[in-house]
C-alpha cells in the first residue's frame, strides 16, 4: 500500500484544516475579480472556505479581512455579492 499524500487546507471561517478536494476555493484574478475556482488549478492568490453556511458568512462578514487574506482592495459591496453567489451556488451542508 503506497503512502499518498493528501493536501491539507484551512478554512478561512472555522480556521480547521481539511483534505482539499472536500473545501471551496476561490481566487483572485488578475482583473481584481472573485472567482469560484473548481479545478483548483487556476493561478493566483486563493483562499479556501467549508461548504457550511456558517462558514461562509463567517469569513465574509468583514470585508476587510478578505482583502488582507487575498492582497488586494475590493469594495465591500463586490465582497458582499461574492459571498452571495457562493451561497447560491453551493450545495452547503447544515452544521
Amino acid at each position: 500500500m503506497k503512502n499518498q499524500n493528501v493536501p491539507i487546507r484551512t478554512c478561512i471561517g472555522c480556521r480547521s484544516k481539511f483534505p482539499q478536494k472536500t473545501l471551496i476555493r476561490f481566487v483572485c484574478s488578475t482583473e481584481k475579480r472573485l472567482q469560484i475556482e473548481e479545478l483548483k488549478k487556476l493561478p493566483g492568490r486563493g483562499a479556501y472556505l467549508c461548504k457550511s453556511k456558517e462558514c461562509i458568512e463567517k469569513a465574509f462578514k468583514e470585508p476587510k479581512r478578505i482583502n488582507t487574506l487575498l492582497h488586494i482592495q475590493l469594495s465591500s459591496s463586490v465582497i458582499n455579492e461574492f459571498k452571495q453567489a457562493i451561497l447560491d451556488k453551493e450545495v452547503i451542508a447544515d452544521g
